[in-house]
Order: structure tokens, then sequence, then C-alpha cells
């Protein structure tokens, strides 16, 4: 085998555009649809070394006959305080072979191909053209959401929410001259949402903040999950939409999906005709089609093979300008 290739955040953010992560999200997840990119289970483990909780979670993904990849995220945490410490992440990839190898920061890749994957969700259900999509929240996916929705989706305009004074202000001056389309930041959910064609929601929120009486009846809903200490969603509203899940074993550990769980109530997946949940993979195939600007929700929890495709882009991009 060869060196170990290595790159860097700085260097995948100069080599993908947010319109090129949207192109490598929906060919993944159109690969995925097909069965030739696979999502195997995340590894997770805990460990204690002193007074430091050590979380590691291993995310394998693969490209049938063409790339495996898995991201590796760490985190140390001091158990006396409960806070975070040293939090590393990263991605390898290696082609089928493992011939070659190439080792990049996992931070730009997972924060762009998240927001690419909302803005999809989008694209693949809500009825066309849109004039308006509303962010909920400020922080690195919703900046990514913005990103990519002003070059996927071309909306008039997107709408971004937060409490915060602050942080409204930070993501208006970080985007200003970024976006082709207007922005205009509100402080409040319900105002952000009103009359919205789309709600793209990134709250790392313990208590759901979107809740049924905000929304009209036919908005899309993306909603990016997949931890279980957060919801996002009222259960009124969970409960009463058809759901597409990108993955869907992993969305269970979601808090949503939990606290149906929990409550006894059922969620309502699409379904094809043998009664198998359909997922993103078929959305992106335009199987769902029928469901298309029914107020669907769909919720991702983050599927490595989206890491993989977006990675083999940089890989390649790389090689072509060395070679």
């Amino acid at each position: 085998m060869s060196s170990v290739i290595r790159i860097s955040d700085d260097d995948v953010s100069a080599m993908m555009s947010p319109a090129d992560f949207v192109a490598s999200c929906d060919a993944a997840f159109q690969l995925y649809g097909k069965g030739e990119m696979v999502n195997p289970a995340r590894e997770e483990s805990l460990t204690r070394e002193d007074d430091v909780e050590v979380f590691h979670l291993t995310l394998p993904g693969e490209w049938k006959g063409k790339y495996r990849g898995r991201k590796i995220i760490e985190e140390h945490s001091d158990i006396k305080t409960g806070r975070l410490g040293e939090r590393t992440a990263f991605i390898e990839l290696e082609d089928w072979g493992g011939a070659q190898r190439v080792v990049l920061d996992a931070e730009h890749i997972t924060n762009m191909r998240t927001g690419a994957a909302g803005v999809l969700g989008a694209k693949y259900m809500c009825q066309l053209p849109i004039q308006k999509v509303a962010i909920l929240g400020t922080g690195r996916i919703a900046m990514a959401l913005a990103r990519c929705a002003d070059v996927a989706l071309h909306p008039e305009e997107i709408w971004a929410t937060s409490r915060k004074a602050e942080n409204r202000r930070q993501f208006a001056n970080d985007l200003d001259g970024v976006l082709s389309c207007k922005l205009q930041m509100f402080e409040t959910i319900e105002t952000c949402v009103r009359n919205a064609d789309v709600i793209l929601a990134a709250v790392p929120t313990p208590t759901p903040v979107l809740k049924k009486g905000m929304v009209t009846e036919k908005v899309h809903i993306s909603v990016l999950g997949g931890d279980q200490r957060t919801q996002q969603l009222e259960q009124a509203l969970f409960l009463n939409r058809q759901v597409i899940p990108d993955h869907s074993e992993q969305v269970l550990k979601s808090g949503d999906f939990l606290t149906a769980k929990a409550s006894g109530r059922c969620i309502s997946y699409v379904k094809d005709g043998t009664g198998e949940i359909m997922d993103v993979g078929q959305a992106a195939l335009g199987t769902i089609e029928n469901l298309r600007g029914q107020g669907a929700i769909v919720y991702f929890s983050g599927m490595a093979i989206q890491d993989v495709h977006a990675a083999s882009v940089v890989w390649e991009r790389h090689q072509s300008q060395v070679g």
C-alpha cells in the first residue's frame, strides 16, 4: 500500500462548492436507492480513563466495487464537570482493492453534506418552484443549509431564526454577499416559518420547537436529527405527517422517534406495496413522486455513504491536481 494522503478541511473547502456537495449527496442517495452504496451499522463504545470518559463512534460506508470508508469520531469528556474536552473527527477512505488510502478532516464535509441532505429532501418532495425557505437555527449546519438551499432550490427568500440577537447578526454577516437570494432574520420560529414553502430544522434542542399550529398543512419539512437527546418537532406535528427517513433503523435513535415509541404511538412511514418503509434513496430515484407537495417530513440521521461519496470526489480532484 502506498503512503497515506492527508487532506485538510481548508483543502476540502477549496475543492468543493455548495453545488458540488449537493451533487455528491444526490448521487450518494441515488446509489443508495439502487443498492450500490450501503451503510452498515454504526459502532459505538464508551470507555473511562481515570476521570475522563471517551466516546468512540465509527460510521462505515461502502460504494460497491469502488470505495470503502469510515468516519471516526472520538470525544473526551470530564466526568467531574461534564464538560466536553478534546474532539477529533476524520474520514478514512480507500479504494476497493485497498491499494490507496486517504485521510480527510471531517468537519467541513460533515457540515456541508448534512446541509445538502436537508435541502435535497425538499427538492425531492416539495412543490416547485419555491419562494420561501425557513431555516431553524444559525449554527454550522444552518449555515450549510442556507448555502445549499440557495444553489439547489433557488428560492426568492431565505428566512432564518435564532432567539439570540448576536447569533442572528453573525449569521447574516457570514452570509453577506454569499447568497443570490434575499436573507431575512427573525427572533421567533413562529414568525420565521409563516407561509414558508420549505422548513429546514437544525436546532439541537431538548424540547420541541416546531409545533403543528405554526405550519401550513402541506409545507415540506426536513429535519436534521440523529441525537437521542434532542427533539425538534411537537409530537402532534410529527405523528400527523407521513415520514420518510434517510435510514429506517438509524432514525429510531433520534429523540423525536424515541418519544413517539415511549408514548406507544405509531409513526406514519411511507411504505411500498409490500409494506417496506421507503427511504430517501427511493425519494432520490423519484419513486415517491406521488407525495410531492403533500407535506411529508424527511428525517435525516446522517449516513456515512454521504461522507464516502464526498471524500471520493475530493480525492479524485486531489489526484488530478497532483497528477
